[in-house]
């Protein structure tokens, strides 16, 4: 999934693109939760990255972690798929 929300316009994917810069988190973590969280990062991904910037969790471990609670990850995929048809419908410019 392509990110619609950028660094310009999400305040969270800014503050994880510092920690990036600042070499907190792996740039693999960071391109996984802004490919497969597009709109939001609900709670439980925001405090998985809590752990893993405090140490008390490992981003290996995070990201099994995410991917096992599938629920979000499919909502997130279903929210995307519409958008896309949407845009299709209403003639707008294609998001891929």
């Amino acid at each position: 999934m392509k990110t619609l929300h950028t660094i310009k316009n999400c305040k969270y994917r800014k503050f994880l693109h510092t920690k990036l810069k600042h070499g907190k988190i792996s740039g693999r973590f960071y391109k996984f939760l802004c490919r497969n969280f597009p709109y939001r990062f609900p709670y439980s991904i925001k405090d998985a990255v809590g752990h893993v910037l405090n140490g008390k969790l490992n981003e290996d471990k995070a990201i099994k972690a995410i991917k096992s609670d599938n629920t979000e990850l499919r909502h997130q995929k279903e929210m995307y798929k519409s958008n896309v048809e949407c845009r299709k419908k209403t003639g707008l410019k294609q998001i891929n």
